[in-house]
């Protein structure tokens, strides 16, 4: 029990720093894309802080395997660095036995991760998707940072509101900026300018307008005398749509299905979900028995000589399983799922045994 809890309490130690690393390298990346979102005015600053808080499940869901992979290849590592293996092995600690105790980190693993994709993680994608929901609902007005030109990815290429009241949701001294090419290849502007403006929701197709008044548009080619002017009392411009996106698996609905529904249900896609949501859960047990193999190594090597590979074979396993998950959704049979995780099962065995393998094999050829 003492060795048990010396190599379980080292492992955890290591996944915990590792996970907590790469947790906010990936945190920090997507709250930058969603800074940009809210830059270009496709998301409301108000909605940004809620929207990555409850993103957090999601990305702790892929952290936490990872994590607990590259923990254990340093732990175990560790260990044939110090020699403590060495001494183990002389006590009577077989890799068998030691499979058996790093084990019981990667069932507590496979816990957490069950709480995280069948419960805690759909229900904050659920969240996640209400606040895009809300999020798209207010983005008219959140396109206009007030005193600022913005340029977006589609619609009008530079926008410029002197002041916007949230309340009233009237807007002043707005300026517009288009910029397209004629059947000959020139370049052609459009700009315009109004003294007020708000945004209407068109209730027939959901669009969004700019409904502008009192201002005036220019429209022709730069250097040429041939400028159409036009003044308005009132005119209306579609607003582009607002590209709001919520990061990791946000955008699936699928992910966002608690658990009890996906089981009521029997489509491809629910099956996939549910595949998923399973593999996430015996990842961490594969992991366990893939990295005790390739944590074997010695002083001369070094603990970190098989980290790269170690980490190149866990992003083909993620990455496989992700393809399987689209094949089942597309009304493959989910016992493809179960293959891999069989595969990666045999090929860590093999891993773990090939001394002895090897072994034997040179005892009978010498025979």
């Amino acid at each position: 029990m003492l060795i048990l809890r010396y190599l379980t309490r080292d492992i955890l130690t290591h996944t915990a720093a590792v996970s907590i690393v790469i947790l906010l390298v990936v945190f920090s990346s997507q709250f930058v894309r969603q800074l940009g979102n809210v830059a270009e005015g496709d998301l409301a600053a108000e909605f940004l802080a809620s929207l990555m808080l409850f993103s957090l499940p999601s990305y702790l869901e892929l952290v936490l395997p990872l994590g607990f992979f590259v923990g254990l290849m340093l732990a175990l590592g560790r260990l044939y660095i110090d020699s403590e293996i060495t001494v183990l092995s002389t006590s009577g600690l077989g890799p068998m036995r030691l499979l058996r105790y790093t084990l019981v980190s990667g069932v507590l693993m496979a816990g957490i991760s069950a709480m995280m994709s069948f419960s805690v993680t759909p229900w904050s994608k659920d969240r996640v998707l209400g606040i895009v929901s809300v999020a798209a609902d207010e983005t008219g007005l959140a396109a206009f940072a007030p005193g600022r030109f913005q340029r977006r990815h589609g619609g009008f290429d530079t926008i410029y509101a002197e002041s916007v009241d949230s309340e009233s949701g009237l807007l002043e001294g707005i300026f517009l900026a288009e910029q397209e090419r004629n059947d000959e290849g020139a370049e052609r502007i459009t700009l315009t300018f109004a003294e007020r403006g708000r945004v209407v929701l068109d209730q027939g197709n959901g669009g969004r307008y700019l409904e502008l008044s009192e201002g005036r548009r220019y429209h022709g080619v730069p250097g040429l005398n041939e400028f159409r002017i036009t003044q308005f009392q009132t005119l209306g411009e579609r607003l582009p749509d607002a590209e709001v996106r919520a990061s990791g698996l946000g955008d699936d609905f699928q992910d966002a299905r608690s658990t009890l529904d996906l089981l009521s249900s029997s489509d491809s896609a629910s099956y996939a979900t549910l595949g998923w949501r399973a593999s996430l859960v015996f990842m961490p047990l594969n992991l366990s028995l893939l990295a005790l193999g390739l944590a074997r190594t010695d002083k001369r090597r070094g603990r970190y000589v098989m980290l790269l590979p170690a980490i190149l074979l866990y992003l083909v396993y993620l990455v496989t399983l992700a393809n399987l998950r689209a094949s089942v959704a597309e009304g493959e049979s989910a016992l493809i799922i179960v293959a891999l995780h069989l595969v990666i099962t045999i090929l860590g065995l093999v891993i773990l045994m090939w001394p002895v393998m090897r072994l034997k094999l040179r005892r009978a050829r010498s025979t």
